[in-house]
C-alpha cells in the first residue's frame, strides 16, 4: 500500500496542483486515460469545493492511498462544514446554476462518502482501475 499526502494553501490557483498530483500518481498506479481524467474532474470538484465553501481555513489537504486496485483520495479541511443530510437530492429540472460539485463527484467516481462536522469537512472518493 501506498500513500501521500500533500497540504495546500485554501486558494483556487492551488487547486490545478492537487489534480496534477492526484493524476500523476493515478497514472503511474496504471489508471487508463478515461478514469484518470475522472479522477482530475472529481478532485477538482472536491477542491473547488473547500475553496468556495471553508473561507475560514488557510489549507486543506489530500491524502491518497493506493491499495489492490482501489485509489482513496480525501479531501479534507478544518472549515465550518455543513449537514449532509438535510441537502436535497440533485433535480435537474429544478437546478438553479450551483451546487453540482457533489453530483458530479459521484457521478464520476465508483465511491463517494462525504463526513461533515463543526470541524471539518472530508469527501472520501475511490476509484477502480
Amino acid at each position: 500500500m501506498d500513500q501521500f499526502k500533500l497540504t495546500l494553501p485554501n486558494k483556487k490557483e492551488y487547486v490545478i496542483s492537487a489534480r496534477l498530483a492526484a493524476t500523476s500518481i493515478a497514472s503511474v498506479f496504471g489508471f487508463d486515460v478515461e478514469k484518470i481524467d475522472d479522477i482530475r474532474m472529481a478532485v477538482g470538484e472536491a477542491c473547488n469545493n473547500v475553496v468556495l465553501h471553508s473561507t475560514d481555513t488557510e489549507s486543506f489537504e489530500m491524502h491518497i492511498e493506493l491499495k489492490d486496485e482501489t485509489m482513496t483520495v480525501c479531501i479534507c479541511d478544518k472549515g465550518k462544514g455543513f449537514q449532509v443530510r438535510s441537502m436535497p437530492p440533485f433535480d435537474l429540472e429544478d437546478y438553479a446554476g450551483s451546487g453540482l460539485g457533489l453530483f458530479i463527484i459521484e457521478s464520476l467516481m465508483d465511491e463517494m462518502q462525504v463526513h461533515s462536522t463543526d470541524e471539518g469537512t472530508t469527501i472520501i472518493m475511490k476509484k477502480r482501475r
